[in-house]
């Protein structure tokens, strides 16, 4: 991708390197617990200095990390592949992860194995978004017994888009890679990228650890995130939740490698601030984007591919609060020139809710900040010379469209640019939250399902009970 370098300015060379000077000096000095004898074993083995469940990482050993770990590899699926790294070619976007309630036409309630059903297939007729993640939300009426096997199976069925697998203990990571491997018939390639997250301060619980050994030992890509929030579980200062972050996150590349070295790793930025005043976590501040500004020249600095979130809100309802959130801190991800986005579009309440209406005008929004930062190209075709110069005093130049106008101009599916009049005689004054919900029915009911082939219907068939084949 052509890079324009828009976050520069928010943060000095100096500072870059002084942030990870800081993180070098607590890697080698306080060290990082990380709470598993099968890892703090790789560890030791590869000669770092190990105390109890504390690791002690030098500069060198942090380099030599750095140096295996892949700038380019291939994320596929049956249907698709991407390239990620120096020579991709689009910024990838990404599906949501993890929210546990849905807002549907007003109604917010738990969420469910339809709705689960529902954003795959939005998802996969979505011209936004690449990659589906496995727990692109929490189905809350799917037993525990068949929810590694839903989450995973469910994309896959309904979507021939690469997936983002699910995270947690062994058990769970081993087959979802599996049952990914065998369902796409690809068995040594990047199917799966997963999320691996910190237990701030400078920690790393068991289940990440599992999931960093499960990924990297499989070949599978580990998107590392320090998730310190300031003021709670990280220092109350921007710069030193930094600082900590990036720490931790260094922590969480060099033990991928230390599992298989040239295991693919992404820098994950973090999307986690905090409002004291309710002790809570929020993500639709201006803190967020400033963070990934600054994450974004470390990343850049690694010289490792990033992952970015999208148009994340924490209002409880399609509303300006939405709009204003979504929209900054879409722009901001897009600023930052990321490999992948995820979590592009319908997330609010604060990471809990996924909104069907939301998602549909998310779209619209990502791809008008797209359009923003794409800015005007003056090449000699763009500019109709030979038209200005032939044109009539006081005439027009309305004719049939030209593409280079289409290129030139965005036109938002969902918001409503009619005359007032208009808008009330032709549309009978309807929202753009109606409008949305419109499109968004309109999408499921267009729906074409996938063929699948033998082995992947009796890997259904034998997998899924009846009633969670929705």
């Amino acid at each position: 991708m052509y890079k324009r370098n828009f976050t520069r300015s928010f943060v000095t060379q100096e500072s870059i390197e002084l942030i990870h000077e800081k993180s070098l000096y607590l890697l080698k000095n306080k060290g990082i617990r990380f709470c598993s004898e099968e890892l703090l074993e790789m560890f030791r083995e590869k000669g770092f200095k190990v105390d109890g469940e504390l690791v002690y990482i030098t500069e060198e050993q942090v380099d030599d990390a750095l140096a295996s770990c892949p700038r380019n590899f291939d994320y596929v699926s049956r249907g698709h592949k991407h390239r990620v790294g120096t020579t991709q070619k689009k910024t990838i976007g990404q599906s949501s992860l993890g929210p546990v309630n849905v807002l549907k036409e007003g109604e917010h309630r738990p969420a469910a194995a339809e709705d689960f059903v529902n954003f795959v297939k939005l998802f996969q007729t979505s011209d936004v978004i690449d990659v589906i993640d496995c727990e692109l939300l929490h189905p809350n009426d799917v037993p525990a017994q068949y929810k590694t096997d839903f989450m995973t199976l469910t994309p896959m069925i309904y979507s021939d888009k690469p997936l983002a697998g699910l995270n947690g203990s062994r058990e769970t990571c081993r087959r979802a890679i599996q049952l990914a491997k065998e369902f796409n018939d690809i068995h040594d390639q990047v199917l799966m990228s997963t999320l691996i997250t910190s237990a701030p301060p400078f920690t790393w619980d068991r289940l990440m650890c599992e999931t960093i050994i499960e990924y990297a030992k499989n070949g599978q890509c580990s998107c590392i995130a320090g998730v310190g929030l300031a003021g709670l579980t990280a220092p109350p200062s921007l710069s030193g939740a930094i600082i900590q972050n990036n720490t931790e996150r260094l922590a969480g590349i060099v033990a991928t490698q230390v599992v298989n070295p040239g295991a693919p790793v992404i820098y994950q930025f973090c999307a986690l601030e905090t409002d004291l005043r309710y002790s809570l976590c929020v993500c639709g501040g201006a803190e967020t984007s400033v963070e990934w500004f600054v994450e974004n020249e470390l990343a850049n600095f690694y010289g490792l591919p990033k992952r970015s979130h999208g148009c994340l809100s924490d209002a409880k309802q399609d509303d300006y609060q939405s709009g204003r959130e979504s929209t900054m801190v879409g722009l901001s991800a897009l600023m930052c020139e990321p490999e992948l986005v995820y979590m592009l579009a319908g997330i609010m309440d604060s990471f809990n809710t996924l909104g069907y209406e939301k998602f549909m005008l998310d779209e619209d929004t990502y791809k008008i900040c797209g359009r923003f930062l794409r800015g005007v190209e003056f090449k000699e075709e763009n500019l109709y010379m030979d038209k200005m110069e032939k044109i009539e005093h006081s005439a027009n130049y309305l004719a049939r469209t030209s593409k280079i106008y289409r290129n030139d101009f965005v036109f938002p599916e969902i918001a409503n640019r009619k005359a007032y009049s208009n808008w009330e005689k032709e549309d009978n004054a309807i929202s753009v939250q109606e409008r949305a919900t419109l499109a968004w029915k309109k999408r499921l009911e267009e729906y074409v399902p996938l063929e699948l082939d033998k082995k992947q219907q009796k890997m259904v068939e034998e997998l899924l009970p009846k009633e969670w084949r929705v």
